[in-house]
């Protein structure tokens, strides 16, 4: 290899740290149905850990999907993978890790020399940046060629080749076809790989990091009891800085005293320690497969610990959404709410919610009796607002037991933009035993918003049997924005009501029961209650869309939640606000586009959330930014004359 070949090489081989963090991060594959080899050979108490099982595979696939996407300046990508594939003793189809330690309990302090002049003495590390904790495991089929391919000196026990700039780059021999690269000697020089370190990395994974590695070409593991003390000392500092600010006057409530923050953000204090001393693994991953993009995220959490035991039960989300109606929509949510852990965590979540409440009314007593008028009444309108703001998850707390599920359709229609409003499509449904229960709740809710206190206000009225659908009995209910009219933003905030609510200004619809449930629509159009009904009794439901069939297929079965985003109608909408703000432009979509689809799982003692998108969606994505940036050189003048040789 020449010394110019080599020099490129090894500029670019400083990113076998931009590498796996540029390239391994960037984009990945599906469906390798293992956890990477690499992992065979990481250190079990490793922080941090980057890798892949077939660098040859993610590479070839990253470059597909930047065709797909159309992706413009893979230039020095492209020339990276192939240079270090062409490279001598480097096993170009073989596994690779970018592997982070932990930092040492106590880190020594670097000693600055006072003649060095600024520069780095290599053999002081800063514990505090992770690079220079960093190596890669890669595998070679000849460690001797690599490292003189790379202008080394294969004899040496830690092998000095060309860096970039005046940084060297250190190789040395892990044995059985492995090699352990960095820029830091003393890392590289002491770091000890592990032997046959498989089976511990797959039980520390759990369900949820072995599910997300099994989907992904790239996965990104987090080993939380190495982070934990860092963490700790990260949420100490928080406490302690949320304290301090207390003390200065505070917008809504004055000065606050240290007890009184202290106690207020005490709960999501505990949040934060329980997740800290609970979390096992942390995990992410991202996959390119012929069947579309994934990308993953879930933390496992240790086995018999207090959140590991919310989450132990599989979900019936896989069937509950596509039991939807089948129409245009921007988001189709449907939700499980028949776990012990999901209704725990709701009437948690309203503890804490009860709580902090509790502490800003104390707070706004105790500021009322020092006799600051101003101050009390600020407070007062404080207390309304969180009690609006949290009135939702305190109700949704009161009435978890009853619920068996969720459901939640934003419908699309050309007319939401010309009128009929943003919301005009939604459509939510409750699931359980008592359907007039459930209508009861969403009432009461309506009527609790006379209460909430602002510059708007809510006037809500709900009048029984007002309508009727093929023999269903209809509520309606309507809620109407009273402003104050010496408000100076009374009048735009008129517009956006009209904007979302549609020409009324106010929003409304009906609200129906059937045998498990009880259903809501924002609209006064009884035919989208119809659709509803119909899909309660199985008829036309998502169950027969092809395209939502293909996005859920992408997602793990025994979801608690599952979610779709409609591609078609996203797209739709974004043309006609485009085109309302005076930057018209016609996109060619397919109409048969499938959705994206998401999915929670909530098994095992973790929680895993996964976004799928379609490999039709991906060539969409892909066509349509093309035809944007044709558009854009079509309204600045016509030719791109970008690649015309200068005139002189």
């Amino acid at each position: 290899m020449s010394a110019t070949k080599t020099r490129s090489v090894l500029a670019l081989k400083r990113n076998l740290f931009a590498a796996p963090i540029a390239a391994l991060l960037a984009l990945s594959g599906q469906a390798l149905a293992k956890v990477p080899a690499a992992l065979d050979r990481v250190p079990k108490n490793a922080m941090l850990v980057i890798a892949t099982d077939n660098f040859e595979q993610t590479t070839n696939r990253i470059k597909n999907y930047a065709d797909k996407l159309r992706i413009e300046d893979t230039e020095d990508f492209d020339d990276f993978v192939k240079q270090l594939s062409e490279t001598k003793g480097f096993k170009k189809d073989g596994s690779l890790a970018l592997v982070v330690m932990a930092p040492p309990t106590e880190a020594p302090k670097e000693v600055k020399k006072e003649d060095d002049n600024d520069d780095m003495d290599h053999d002081h590390r800063d514990h505090d940046d992770p690079m220079e904790r960093a190596v890669v495991l890669a595998q070679t089929t000849d460690y001797k060629q690599l490292v003189t391919e790379l202008g080394g000196d294969a004899s040496a026990k830690v092998a000095s080749v060309e860096g970039m700039g005046d940084m060297p780059m250190y190789v040395r021999d892990a044995g059985d076809g492995w090699v352990i690269i960095g820029p830091v000697e003393e890392t590289v020089s002491s770091f000890q790989p592990a032997e046959h370190a498989l089976k511990q990395h797959e039980e520390a994974l759990g369900v949820v990091g072995n599910r997300a590695a099994q989907a992904s070409d790239l996965i990104l593991i987090a080993n939380w009891e190495t982070i934990a003390p860092q963490f700790s000392k990260q949420i100490d500092r928080a406490v302690a800085d949320a304290k301090k600010g207390g003390k200065r006057r505070n917008p809504m409530f004055g000065p606050i005293p240290p007890e009184t923050m202290a106690q207020f953000i005490a709960p999501i204090e505990d949040i934060a320690r329980a997740y800290n001393r609970d979390a096992q693994t942390c995990v992410a991953g991202i996959g390119l497969g012929e069947d579309g993009l994934t990308f993953d995220i879930g933390a496992q959490f240790k086995p018999k610990s207090q959140i590991a035991g919310f989450f132990q039960s599989t979900g019936k989300a896989d069937t509950t959404l596509v039991s939807l109606p089948q129409t245009p929509f921007l988001f189709a949510v449907s939700a499980d709410t028949t776990s012990p852990g999901t209704r725990q965590i709701a009437h948690n979540a309203s503890d804490i919610a009860e709580k902090m409440l509790t502490v800003a009314k104390d707070e706004a007593k105790r500021q009322a009796a020092e006799g600051d008028k101003a101050a009390s009444k600020q407070a007062d309108m404080v207390i309304k607002m969180i009690e609006g703001q949290t009135a939702g998850i305190r109700d949704l707390a009161k009435s978890i037991d009853k619920i068996d599920g969720v459901d939640f359709v934003w419908g699309y229609s050309p007319a939401m933009l010309a009128g009929a409003g943003l919301f005009s499509g939604v459509i939510y449904q409750a699931r359980g035993s008592d359907p007039a229960a459930l209508k009861g709740l969403f009432v009461d809710r309506i009527k609790a918003t006379q209460e909430m206190d602002g510059p708007m206000k809510m006037e809500a009225s709900v009048t029984a049997n007002a309508a009727e659908v093929n023999g269903v009995k209809l509520d309606t209910w309507a809620l109407k924005p009273k402003m104050d009219p010496n408000d100076p933003m009374a009048s735009q905030m008129a517009m956006v009501n009209m904007f979302i609510f549609g020409a009324t200004g106010q929003m409304s619809g009906n609200i129906a029961t059937t045998k498990n449930s009880a259903i809501v629509t924002f609209s006064p159009n009884t035919q989208i209650m119809q659709s509803a009904l119909d899909a309660a009794s199985g008829k036309n439901t998502m169950a027969e869309n092809k395209g939502v069939a293909t996005a859920v297929k992408g997602l793990p079965e025994g979801s608690m939640a599952r979610g779709l985003i409609g591609t078609k109608s996203i797209f739709d909408l974004a043309q006609m606000a485009m085109s309302f703000a005076g930057m018209p432009i016609q996109l060619k979509v397919p109409a048969d586009v499938p959705p994206m689809a998401v999915g929670v799982t909530g098994d095992g003692g973790g929680m895993h959330i996964r976004f799928h998108a379609p490999m039709q969606v991906v060539n969409t994505i892909g066509d349509v930014l093309q035809q944007v940036r044709e558009s854009q050189q079509h309204q600045g003048g016509g030719d791109d004359d970008s690649n015309e040789k200068p005139r002189f």
